[in-house]
């Protein structure tokens, strides 16, 4: 990486921001916490450039979200991003029409939103009035001088509405009916002279009775809901009037998703902008671009009369981004570093070359079969092929890691033996009459797990003195020579010892009392005297029992390989119970689809699981140094289109 510092003239601060967003190789931080320090409060200020582009993306998207309610997108799942040329993607044409058609999508929006409102309105006005319906006195009664006539409620779960009537009674001149009841309410038309009004309304306040009353309406409530059920069915056409002249809109879809990203790009253009400091007619630029990609930028600088240098990382720089860069058939597998974290820039240490071979290993060892290899392979192929995800993005990545592991599987289901499971002798001999093999090349793990575990064990052994040989190599890049014989050289040499012990126990006894003698006489190095140099030797000898547990570990490519193998044979057994009749052709089509079908996903997901755990536990904890922070630049990151 180098350190970027530009002044830039303010008035080609877009058009130069546009460059450097389409070549997607500078990082920009913000200048304007320079402000913060007294020295540079005294140059610059903080810029500030309102623009309207947030505004626009929001209508845009807006108005897209209600073509996705009204016009459905029939596109697969799978389907790839529409292509444009740079030239069209920037059309001026095209994105002012979507504005345009943006804004009346959306006024469009309100109106339904109102009828919306309208409709709910409408809607609870009847349902108030649902309980009266059967009342033929009018809603908007008045009372005479000599009488007291007033609608009213009390709880469902309160006084017994036939107490309230008995209440009302026994008094004279006065009446209190019984409308309707619902789980909520009571409802009532109470009639009383008004000499008695007041007597009779205190007691059935005191029961928790109370008046309501309709305003602005007329006539019964039977009448009202016959108004306000036409009102409805005015409004729901109106609803589908709106909603038809939105649909016509639809051919207007494909440049409104344009617009979006021409303004989600800007936008994030703008933002870098708001967080720069500058001068009345100058911009102060800083941050980070590969090095390899300088003479483009200065390219770039020249042409807008910039001035600008750049330098190396200073030692105190703590925030220098990491961009890795691997071959194209390593590239996928930085997906799996990224779940764990990226290294930090001062180690000087891509994990990627030496981790992917390791990883490409272990999950063709437990997915062990030839025919659930190629469907991962073809499955990742098509998804690939299909949908066109954007170069670099984990999607692709993944995707990509499937397709070659997939691979690996293959290569070591016809090294076991295994095409969904024991299918080929176990439908020949049901099927068939006869049974036709499919034989190892290596060994069939189901018959012979030990020799599986075996190699497991073996492959752990070597990745892990890989990970310490690393570990030295890294030292001594860092001009550590002595802690890389000490803190690696003298590990490894303990375990090449343990290992010749398989071929020579008297020259692997050596081998391992050497290693264990440099172990205890410098791995307390680090302490102030001779005794506690001493103890912290030995501690540093004693954790090397964790080195034991790392490659037991290693077992795991057994259990997962073993369980695949097993519940894929299960399968075909059930499977193939109906024999060569027409039913047992349905089960065993039925069961295969299924049953290898569930047994492929399960697998899929345990193997990529402890594959990464393999890297990230006992592989990278021997050499890693993580915390990185990646590299974002600008670039023309989009989402519904593809720029080409």
């Amino acid at each position: 990486m180098s350190k970027l510092r530009a002044i830039a003239p303010k008035d080609i601060r877009r058009p130069l921001m546009k460059e450097l967003t389409r070549v997607g190789c500078v990082e920009i931080g913000s200048s304007a916490e320079r402000l913060a320090e007294e020295e540079w409060e005294e140059v610059l200020k903080k810029f500030l450039d309102p623009s309207d582009a947030d505004q626009h993306l929001n209508a845009l998207t807006s108005a897209r979200e209600l073509l996705d309610k009204y016009v459905p997108d029939k596109s697969g799942f799978l389907s790839a991003r529409r292509r444009v040329t740079e030239q069209e993607f920037h059309d001026e044409t095209i994105v002012n029409g979507a504005r345009a058609a943006a804004g009346a999508i959306n006024e469009l929006g309100r109106q339904l939103t109102a009828c919306f409102g309208e409709e709910g309105r409408i809607v609870a006005k009847k349902t108030s009035l649902l309980a009266w319906n059967s009342l033929a006195v009018p809603l908007d009664i008045k009372s005479g001088k000599y009488y007291k006539i007033l609608l009213g409620v009390s709880p469902a779960a309160g006084a017994p509405a036939q107490e309230l009537i008995n209440e009302t009674a026994s008094k004279e001149l006065a009446e209190l009916i019984l409308v309707s009841s619902d789980r909520e309410q009571h409802y009532y038309l109470l009639l009383a002279h008004s000499s008695m009004y007041d007597e009779i309304i205190d007691k059935l306040k005191s029961k928790s009775f109370s008046a309501i009353s309709f305003k602005d309406m007329e006539g019964t409530a039977s009448e009202n809901i016959r108004q306000l059920e036409t009102q409805l069915l005015e409004t729901k056409n109106r609803q589908l009037e709106i909603i038809e002249k939105i649909k016509e809109f639809a051919g207007q879809k494909d440049a409104i998703e344009q617009a979006i990203d021409v303004f989600t790009i800007e936008s994030q253009r703008d933002h870098v902008l708001s967080g720069l400091a500058g001068t009345q007619k100058t911009l102060f630029l800083e941050g980070w671009a590969p090095k390899d990609c300088e003479k483009q930028i200065a390219e770039i600088l020249d042409r807008y009369d910039c001035a600008y240098q750049f330098d190396a990382p200073d030692d105190d720089d703590d925030d220098v981004p990491v961009l890795l860069q691997n071959h194209e058939y390593v590239t996928p597998f930085t997906f799996v570093t990224e779940l764990f974290a990226l290294p930090t820039y001062r180690s000087g240490l891509d994990p990627n070359p030496f981790m992917a071979p390791f990883f490409f290993l272990f999950f063709g060892v437990m997915t062990g079969d030839i025919g659930y290899g190629i469907m991962i392979s073809l499955v990742s192929w098509y998804v690939i092929k299909k949908s066109r995800p954007s170069e670099g993005s984990a999607m692709k990545r993944l995707l990509q890691i499937g397709l070659l592991c997939g691979i690996s599987g293959a290569v070591w289901g016809v090294l076991f033996g295994g095409f969904f499971g024991d299918l080929i002798p176990a439908f020949s001999r049901a099927m068939l009459g006869r049974e036709i093999t499919l034989p190892p090349l290596l060994f069939d793990p189901v018959s012979n797990p030990m020799a599986l575990l075996i190699m497991a064990l073996v492959f752990g052994f070597i990745q892990i003195c890989f990970g310490l040989g690393l570990k030295g190599y890294k030292m001594i890049k860092q001009n550590r020579t002595l802690d890389a014989v000490c803190d690696a050289g003298f590990h490894l040499l303990l375990l090449f010892g343990a290992a010749l012990c398989a071929i020579s126990t008297d020259v692997g006894l050596t081998v391992m009392a050497g290693g264990a003698l440099g172990i205890v006489l410098t791995g307390g190095r680090a302490n102030s005297n001779i005794i506690t140099k001493f103890f912290g030797g030995l501690g540093s000898l004693y954790n090397c029992v964790n080195y034991l547990s790392d490659v037991l570990s290693y077992s795991r490519l057994l259990g997962m390989g073993l369980a695949a193998s097993v519940i894929a044979q299960v399968v075909n057994t059930v499977g193939l119970l109906g024999g060569p009749t027409p039913l047992g052709w349905v089960v065993f089509v039925l069961m295969f689809m299924i049953g290898h079908t569930f047994n492929l996903l399960i697998g899929l997901l345990g193997t990529f699981v402890h594959s990464a755990r393999l890297q990230f536990i006992e592989f990278f904890s021997k050499f890693y140094e993580s915390g990185g922070r990646p590299f974002t630049p600008l670039f023309n990151q989009t989402k519904y289109v593809e720029m080409i």
